[in-house]
């Protein structure tokens, strides 16, 4: 006796036992009892939720001898068998993937005009119609929207942006979602009793989440692992490569807490045990749209932007795996952005520097003259409210100075090409308290630097050298180009020497040329 696949076996033969596409279900009965079918549906959705199911079932009533309850097939009578053993030939079911072409619509288009050879009815099955060509939509259009009277189309397709708007709008549509979880745990669960098959609740219900939504594959899953009549929930998960939630609980809990150390320590045992980081990340991804869904039912405002934050690194991680030559190191990347770098170690390697005695007279050579630096910060920071106090004045000044001083620095440990070079372009001009002002001299550098991710590694290089948490604002600097006779007409002594004859002064000249350099064109006399 021939062996059949248990998802063929189990297929629904009636709309009872159509699963987890309600709505659907409830509207084809309606129109089969009223007699108002339509003669072109076209169905779409995911793969395994029951198009070509519903297709057949749909062909079967029609057909039926002596339908029950007026909207099943019966089962029993003579072409309800020969469309379950697919063997009545008005029947027709297509596969558009390699029957796409204008030729094959042709073919249909002059024998579809023959009336039945058995049955009452013929229908046409295009499985995959998204795959036909332009030209055979073409050709198709005119049947569509006038068959005969004694046939009927039923389109399926997984792809449903493919079609064109012309096909979709002289066929019925509907839209079949994914079967829920709990759909497919309660089908398996009748299957394997029917089979007499032990098995696990866990094993069920992770077998109906690695599906995600498609009961063809959960049932063609539970066929695989059940070859000794018993699935455990460790077989299933072994053979998946599924990882243990306590481990992606684990890494979750890791990166809120900012443990680098061991957070990395996750990923390389991951890769160690040889997990499929590709699926890992799957499922680290499906961890955090649930917590971040939780978090925003909870009103958790903080945690929902630490975990959004989170998401879009972890995206971007996912994207760079399988062009790396070491695939763990994207997810490593990934954990160091989150997490920042270990603790204490940038600022030991930083800080500590070579011990050079200093003699007493060198030591007062070297030291700054306190009077001057301040002269300097009067001009270069902006202009302070006169009212505020005079300590707070000499404290934000100081601050902007050890940030400018600082800022070499900080731009080097930055690990992005590109927001190294647009901080190349970038000049502290103002800190007040937790607030750093950066001034750029094009609206690209600020664009760059102001990135989500940017800004967020730029911040917590700045926390490690400096001990502080910041936030970073940016602005362009403002450029005045003045006419070439009030560039002529200004001059200004060199330094040191007053009584010396003017010197043209061509910093206009020096912006103009920026600006042209910056935005293009060229002066126009």
């Amino acid at each position: 006796m021939e062996k059949v696949s248990l998802y063929r076996k189990y297929r629904p033969q009636d709309f009872d036992n159509l699963v987890g596409q309600d709505y659907i279900k409830t509207t084809l009965i309606n129109a089969i009892k009223q007699e108002k079918v339509s003669h072109a549906y076209i169905f779409s959705g995911p793969r395994g939720t029951g198009k070509t199911s519903t297709a057949r079932l749909i062909a079967k009533t029609l057909n039926c001898e002596k339908p029950k309850d007026g909207h099943n097939p019966c089962d029993v009578c003579e072409l309800c068998i020969d469309i379950n053993e697919g063997k009545l030939i008005d029947l027709i079911e297509i596969d558009a993937a390699s029957n796409r072409g204008i030729d094959e619509v042709r073919d249909l288009k002059e024998k579809i005009n023959f009336a039945p050879t058995r049955s009452k009815y013929k229908v046409y099955i295009i499985d995959e119609v998204h795959m036909m060509t332009k030209e055979a939509f073409n050709a198709l259009l005119k049947t569509l929207e006038e068959p005969p009277e004694h046939a009927y189309f039923i389109l399926a397709t997984t792809e449903i942006h493919k079609i064109p708007e012309t096909i979709i709008s002289r066929c019925q549509r509907f839209d079949f979602k994914r079967i829920t979880k709990a759909d497919i745990v309660a089908r398996l669960k009748y299957i394997a009793e029917s089979e007499k098959i032990e098995a696990e609740q866990k094993a069920l219900e992770l077998i109906a989440k690695y599906t995600d939504g498609g009961m063809r594959d959960a049932i063609g899953l539970l066929e695989q692992l059940s070859s000794d009549n018993k699935i455990t929930f460790t077989a299933v998960k072994d053979v998946l490569g599924v990882s243990d939630h306590s481990l992606i609980e684990k890494l979750y809990n890791g990166l809120m807490m900012k443990e680098t150390k061991d957070t990395l320590g996750i990923i390389q045992d991951l890769h160690d045990h040889g997990s499929d980081l590709k699926k890992f990340v799957h499922e680290f991804m499906d961890h955090l749209r649930e917590k971040l869904l939780s978090s925003i039912a909870e009103n958790k405002g903080n945690e929902t932007l630490k975990i959004m934050s989170m998401i879009e690194v972890f995206q971007d991680a996912q994207e760079k795996i399988h062009l790396s030559a070491v695939p763990q190191l994207p997810l490593e990347v990934a954990v160091v952005r989150i997490c920042g770098p270990v603790r204490g170690s940038l600022k030991e390697e930083i800080i500590e520097e070579p011990e050079v005695e200093v003699t007493q007279e060198e030591e007062d050579k070297q030291a700054p003259d306190e009077a001057a630096t301040k002269e300097e910060l009067k001009e270069e920071l902006p202009v302070i409210e006169e009212d505020a106090p005079s300590e707070q004045k000499e404290y934000i000044a100081l601050q902007t100075y050890a940030l400018k001083e600082n800022w070499p620095r900080i731009t080097e440990r930055i690990k992005a090409p590109s927001l190294r070079m647009s901080l190349k372009n970038a000049v502290p001009v103002d800190v007040k308290e937790k607030n750093v002002l950066l001034q750029f001299n094009t609206d690209f550098h600020k664009g760059k630097v102001m990135e989500h991710d940017h800004r967020v590694e730029l911040e917590a290089v700045i926390k490690e050298l400096t001990g502080n948490e910041v936030k970073i604002s940016a602005e362009v600097k403002k450029l005045e180009i003045k006419s070439v006779v009030e560039e002529k007409s200004e001059v200004v002594p060199p330094p040191g020497a007053s009584d010396a004859p003017p010197v043209p002064q061509k910093k206009e000249k020096d912006d103009v040329a920026e600006a042209l350099n910056i935005f293009g064109g060229e002066v126009v006399e």
